[in-house]
């Protein structure tokens, strides 16, 4: 790893360019006139969109523009209210939330960073964490307009763990909200309503229904095997199931005492890994982009 890739933060100089009412976020390469290519960036359930930024940064300074997006009822996408708090807005518009909604939100979003991947006659790739690898996967797999040159999926939830469709018994409850499982500081809501499980279920539902060949393109998977939410064992045996002999699957182990988050699944910065692990992940990461 080049010496001006250690302990990234955003560049001031990074042009970015805000659109609260889409959900998206432009960041640019630091170099300007130099783009290596284009990376669709999509977080996590209840994540807060702009954790990603560690991700972001290593991007940005491999002269990789950026298009951060925000699902509805995440960040700053939700509908504000008057003599409502933000908080609360954000809230009440989580509680509306549905896969379709979510789904068009990632292919206008994929629309926008096409182009731009057109325009400087680049790759496109996709960098999802959870939910968010989810959502780009099944877009990838269910839109015949969709194609992505390469993926980092981070822990993406393709497939989840028995206990965890426990909260399908919640279904008819949307607006019912359930506690957060991560930090605050990590966490767009106070908690998830239930409505975003149903998303998350449906999302599952769609992308077993359209995965197809077209998805073998080079994907870099990172995982902690004792992951919490999603099966390391089952995203193995969907690789080999599926014949999807360019996903690579990368195991990793949290620092016992360097990360500040001990969930297994929240793997996205040295905060939630550890320093070396997050070293060796920002390392591969562009190495598999940028080959």
């Amino acid at each position: 790893m080049n010496e001006n890739q250690k302990g990234l933060t955003p560049s001031p100089d990074s042009q970015t360019i805000l659109s609260n009412e889409d959900g998206v976020e432009w960041i640019k390469s630091i170099h300007p006139d130099r783009v290596n290519g284009v990376a669709l960036v999509i977080h996590g359930l209840n994540l807060k969109p702009d954790k990603m930024e560690s991700i972001i940064a290593l991007l940005t300074h491999s002269c990789i523009d950026v298009l951060n997006l925000s699902l509805r009822g995440h960040g700053k996408n939700y509908i504000q209210k008057a003599n409502v708090d933000d908080n609360k807005a954000r809230m009440e518009t989580f509680k509306t939330v549905s896969y379709e909604c979510w789904i068009k939100e990632t292919h206008r979003a994929y629309g926008l960073a096409g182009n731009r991947s057109r325009e400087k006659q680049v790759p496109l790739f996709l960098i999802g964490f959870s939910l968010g690898g989810l959502m780009g996967a099944t877009l990838f797999a269910s839109y015949p307009d969709v194609y992505f040159n390469r993926m980092v999926l981070l822990a993406p939830a393709l497939h989840i763990y028995t206990i965890n469709y426990l909260a399908k018994i919640l279904s008819p409850f949307p607006r019912l909200v359930i506690p957060n499982f991560f930090i605050k500081s990590y966490c767009s809501n106070r908690g998830t309503p239930v409505a975003g499980y149903n998303a998350l279920f449906e999302a599952i539902e769609h992308f077993n229904k359209n995965m197809a060949s077209k998805l073998n393109v080079p994907t870099l998977i990172f995982i902690d095997t004792r992951d919490e939410l999603v099966s390391y064992r089952r995203l193995k045996r969907i690789i080999k199931n599926r014949g999807l002999h360019q996903w690579r699957l990368h195991p990793v182990e949290k620092s016992t005492t360097g990360a500040k988050e001990k969930m297994h699944h929240l793997i996205i910065d040295e905060s939630s890994i550890g320093k070396d692990a997050w070293n060796e992940m920002r390392e591969l990461i562009i190495h598999h982009l940028l080959p």
